[in-house]
C-alpha cells in the first residue's frame, strides 16, 4: 500500500514517482472552508475547488494503463474525461484502487463508437464497459444529474416514495458530483491538466476522516437504501466516522433496505468479505440494525453483547487476515462462514445436540433454502455452500489416507469444504491437524497455489492424498455441546458367482 506523508492528505508527499511518472509537488492546500464536523456542508459548491498537480499525490504512474488509454482517447476525441469516485479517493489516501472508473460527457453510444472492444449495459443505469485482455474492464459512465421528481407515490403514513428507479438523465460534471452518494466519492481527476476537482467538499472530509452524504442523509438513503450499507462499509474500511446526521438517518430509515433489489444487497454482503474488511463492516451493520433487517436469523445468533466475541466474529477476522495476505476464498466459502452459526443453532435446538448424516442434510435444507431464496443466491453457489458445510464435518473425521477421501477430492465443492474447515480450525483452535492435512492435499494438488508457485508441477488428484499421522479419526466435528451419533459401518456387498466359476465372476 502506498503511503503519502505530509500536512494532511494533500500536503508534502514523500512518494517517489519514478521514471515516466508525474513529479509530486510540495505545496500544502489552502485553509478548510468549514470547521464544525457536525455541520453539513452545502449540497454543491457553485465553484469547484481545483487542486493543481503540485498540491496532490496522484500520479499517472499509479493509474491502470488501460484506464489511461480510455481517458486519453476520450480526451483526444474532444470529450471531457475524468477519473471518478472511489479510485480518486483511494489514490488521495495512498491506497491501491480496486477499479478505475471513468466519467465523461460522451454518451454511451459515443463511447461504443470510439472503442471496438466496448459494450453498453444496463437499463436503470446505462454504462459502457471497455474490455481488455485477461477479463479486465474499464467502466465508463456519462455525467448524470438527478432526475426530475416523478409522480409522488404515497407510502405508509403518508410518506413519499423517493426510491430511484431510473437514472439515465445526463448532465454536467457539477450535476454528476452532486448526485453521488458521499462526499469522499464525489471527487474527479482531470486527465487534461492532472488536477483534482472537488464540487462537494470531499477533500475536507477525507482529511477529517468523515463519511458524509451529499445532501440530506434521509433523502439520499430513501432514494437508494443500499447507501446505508455502503456508509457502514466505508467507515469500517477506511477507519472513518459517520457523521451524527448519517447515523441518525440510518437508525430512522433502516427498514427501507427491504425495498432494495435482493441481488444488490447480496453483493454488498459479500463485497467486504471478498476484500478483507468483513469483521468491522458486519459489526457496524449489526450495531446500526441493518443486519437485523437484511439477515434477521444471523443477527439473532451473532448480534448484541452475547455474540460479541463468538466463533462467527473470529472466523470473519481470520478471513480478513487471509485476504490481507493475498489468499482468495470462493463466494461459497464466504457464505459458509455466514451460514455456519445458523447451522450450529439448528443442530442444538432442533436435533437435541445429536445429528447423523441424513438429519444434517435435512437441517441444511431448512437453514439455507429460505435465506438463499430471499437473498437470490445463485443455484451453483447454494449447491457448493450446502455440500461444503456438510463435507467439512466429514473431513474432520476422515484422514487423507482413508478410502472414502478419494471420492471427495474429485468434487467441485471439495475446496469449499477445506476452506471452511481451515477457517473453523483457526478460529476455534480445534481440528487443526485435520485442517493442515487437507490444506496440504489442496496445495499438492494444485488447487490453491501459493503466491509465485508454479502449479504445473503439482501432483494430480487423487495422488495428492497423503496420510497425516497426528490426525485423530475419532475426533468429532461439532461445537463442544453438540455430539454426532456414530454411523454404522457399511458392509461390502459380495458379488454372486456361478457354481463352477471363479470368485468374483459374474453369474
Amino acid at each position: 500500500m502506498r503511503k503519502a506523508s505530509g500536512n494532511g492528505i494533500l500536503g508534502v508527499s514523500t512518494i517517489d514517482a519514478g521514471p515516466g511518472r508525474d513529479p509530486v509537488g510540495s505545496t500544502a492546500p489552502g485553509a478548510l472552508e468549514w470547521v464544525d464536523a457536525s455541520e453539513d456542508p452545502p449540497e454543491g459548491m457553485t465553484e469547484p475547488r481545483i487542486i493543481p498537480r503540485a498540491e496532490h499525490p496522484i500520479s499517472r504512474g499509479y493509474i491502470d494503463p488501460d484506464a489511461l488509454k480510455v481517458l486519453y482517447r476520450l480526451h483526444r476525441s474532444g470529450f471531457k474525461a475524468y477519473l471518478v469516485g472511489g479510485s480518486v479517493r483511494d489514490l488521495l489516501t495512498g491506497r491501491t484502487p480496486k477499479d478505475f472508473d471513468i466519467g465523461t460527457d460522451a454518451r454511451p453510444q459515443d463511447v461504443r463508437r470510439l472503442f471496438r472492444n466496448c459494450r453498453v449495459i444496463g437499463r436503470r443505469f446505462r454504462l459502457a464497459h471497455v474490455l481488455f485482455d485477461g477479463g479486465k474492464l474499464v467502466e465508463v459512465s456519462t455525467f448524470r444529474r438527478r432526475p426530475e421528481p416523478e409522480e409522488a407515490e404515497p407510502g405508509q403514513g403518508g410518506d413519499v416514495d423517493l426510491l430511484i428507479r431510473s437514472d439515465n438523465t445526463f448532465g454536467t460534471p457539477a450535476e454528476d458530483a452532486v448526485r453521488r452518494d458521499f462526499t469522499i466519492n464525489g471527487l474527479f481527476y482531470d486527465i487534461s491538466n492532472f488536477a483534482v476537482i472537488d464540487y462537494v467538499g470531499g477533500v475536507e472530509d477525507l482529511e477529517r476522516h468523515l463519511v458524509r452524504t451529499i445532501g440530506e442523509p434521509e433523502i439520499r438513503f430513501r432514494e437508494d437504501p443500499v447507501r446505508m450499507m455502503r456508509a457502514c462499509e466505508f467507515a469500517a474500511r477506511l477507519g472513518f466516522e459517520m457523521t451524527p446526521a448519517v447515523r441518525a438517518a440510518i437508525d430512522e430509515n433502516r427498514r427501507e433496505i427491504r425495498k432494495s433489489a435482493a441481488p444488490r444487497v447480496t453483493e454488498e454482503l459479500l463485497d467486504p468479505l471478498r476484500r478483507g474488511w468483513g469483521a468491522a463492516t458486519y459489526r457496524l451493520w449489526s450495531e446500526t440494525g441493518l443486519l437485523g433487517e437484511i439477515f434477521p436469523d444471523l443477527d439473532r445468533e451473532v448480534g448484541g453483547k452475547a455474540g460479541a466475541n463468538g466463533l462467527f466474529w473470529r472466523m470473519l477476522a481470520e478471513t480478513d487476515r487471509r485476504r490481507a495476505g493475498g489468499e482468495v476464498l470462493s463466494d461459497a466459502s464466504l457464505l459458509g462462514v455466514v451460514f455456519l452459526p445458523l447451522l450450529f443453532s439448528a443442530i442444538r435446538t432442533r436435533s437435541g445436540g445429536k445429528v447423523d448424516a441424513q438429519k444434517l442434510l435435512l437441517l441444511l435444507e431448512e437453514v439455507v433454502n429460505p435465506s438463499s431464496v430471499r437473498l437470490s443466491l445463485p443455484n451453483a453457489a447454494i449447491h457448493d455452500l450446502k455440500q461444503g458445510l456438510f463435507t467439512m464435518g466429514r473431513l474432520a473425521e476422515l484422514g487423507p489416507g482413508d478410502a472414502a477421501a478419494r471420492r471427495l477430492v474429485t468434487k467441485g465443492y471439495f475446496p469449499v469444504a477445506v476452506g471452511l474447515l481451515s477457517l473453523y480450525a483457526a478460529a476455534s483452535g480445534r481440528y487443526r491437524d485435520a485442517a493442515f492435512a487437507w490444506e496440504e492435499v489442496l496445495r499438492r494438488g494444485g488447487r490453491t497455489p501459493r503466491p509465485g508457485e508454479d502449479i504445473r508441477a503439482a501432483i494430480p488428484f487423487p495422488e495428492a492424498l497423503v496420510p497425516h499421522e497426528t490426525h485423530d479419526p475419532n475426533e468429532v466435528f461439532l461445537p463442544d455441546d453438540v455430539r454426532a451419533t456414530s454411523r454404522p459401518a457399511h458392509r461390502r456387498r459380495r458379488r454372486r458367482s456361478s457354481g463352477g466359476g471363479h470368485p468374483g465372476e459374474a453369474a
